[in-house]
């Protein structure tokens, strides 16, 4: 079905993709304010929490991420040889670094705004929200404050991965053929991800410092070469389809006992328990993520070649406006947690509430002020007016 639908057919499931894995993301952030435990661990944090939410946020995390950056190097590769590299440079100079620039000032003021509410609105402050409640009462020198690129990080990483695919396609052949002709070795690939997945700790942690992770280039990074790699060799996914539902199935038991290792990683119970203990379950769990990770980005590349292959006005839309969403959605989330926080009703209603709402403000903002705007213009090119 894939193959007989032709070149533009795949541009567009992937778009799709990447569509979906935006709304995931909105999701994702909604949720940590009401997942049991790992609320704790956010800044607009929620009296109440659930475990089933808890459960669906890592299960996301397993591959939103990892699809976004392997997406991203099969459109590199993809516009290289369309328009080439000097386009593909002044490209990502427009599209990424320009954006990076503009925006993340704007967001540290945003996200400065939103921790001031937070802090004079909520009586009973929870979670991450103490630990800046009692900064604020104790506040430490400014120089020892640090700067991050806050959730731009996804960003900053693309531009230096921009950087060194476009060195590599200038002055580096490298051909990768005998790997994808080897089943046993594509089987084995997953292990190349342990060590970034040791490196970042688990759940796989944001690498916000401006100070570049060794261990997000070593993790996302093998799976920006694998969509760079996956141009060419589409064929390779028409025939694992037929694995399809049997690489969803596996992915879904394995993620059973990967979830309840998760708190074998707690602070605490490593400095409570010996370091032998704890070595087996976290190497265990570490090479689990390994796994998951792959298994699920690529069930979701089968998924969407199997049901997303056509061109879809909604999603269309929602991955034009992606870009968009995925710039401004975070304070805007921050701030509906924290004005729901003293009103009681269920986990549930606050979520659809926070996670709706997100969506529709950034839709509205984008048809409004983006869409035929030169904000439009540099984050997804100039569209003509309807």
């Amino acid at each position: 079905m894939a193959t007989a639908s032709g070149d533009t057919a795949r541009i567009h499931y992937l778009d799709n993709l990447r569509a979906l894995a935006m709304l995931l993301g909105v999701y994702l952030h909604g949720a940590l304010a009401y997942a049991e435990p790992s609320r704790s661990i956010w800044i607009a944090t929620n009296p109440q929490g659930s475990v089933a939410i808890d459960a669906s946020i890592w299960w996301i995390h397993l591959f939103r991420m990892d699809l976004f950056f392997l997406l991203s190097g099969y459109f590199a590769k993809l516009l290289i040889q369309r328009k080439g590299l000097k386009h593909f440079l002044w490209n990502r100079g427009i599209r990424i670094a320009l954006p990076f620039v503009l925006f993340w000032p704007l967001l540290k003021v945003a996200m400065t705004i939103v921790f001031v509410f937070a802090i004079s609105y909520i009586k009973e402050p929870q979670g991450l929200m103490q630990l800046i409640v009692a900064a604020s009462e104790n506040p430490e020198p400014a120089e020892s404050l640090p700067y991050t690129t806050m959730h731009l990080w996804f960003l900053y990483y693309l531009l230096m991965f921009s950087l060194i695919a476009a060195f590599c396609s200038r002055w580096v052949s490298l051909k990768f053929d005998w790997l994808f002709q080897r089943k046993w070795l594509l089987v084995l690939s997953p292990l190349a991800l342990v060590p970034g997945v040791i490196g970042g700790g688990l759940p796989i942690a944001a690498p916000e410092s401006f100070v570049p992770a060794w261990w997000a280039f070593f993790y996302y990074g093998l799976f920006y070469w694998a969509g760079w790699q996956l141009l060419a060799r589409e064929a390779l996914l028409d025939r694992l389809q037929p694995w399809c539902w049997p690489l969803v199935c596996t992915s879904s038991l394995l993620y059973v006992p990967h979830y309840f290792l998760l708190p074998v990683l707690d602070v605490d119970l490593v400095q409570q328990a010996p370091r032998s203990r704890l070595l087996f379950p976290y190497l265990l769990e570490c090479l689990l993520a390994s796994y998951l990770s792959v298994l699920w980005t690529l069930s979701a590349l089968l998924v969407g070649q199997r049901f997303l292959i056509r061109s879809n006005a909604w999603l269309k839309f929602c991955a034009d406006s992606s870009y968009w969403v995925y710039l401004i959605h975070l304070p805007v989330i921050l701030f509906l947690q924290t004005l729901l926080i003293p009103i009681t009703i269920s986990v549930f209603g606050k979520l659809v509430m926070v996670t709706f709402i997100t969506w529709l403000f950034c839709l509205a903002t984008y048809v409004v002020f983006v869409r035929y705007t030169p904000i439009g213009w540099m984050l997804n090119g100039k569209r003509p007016f309807p």
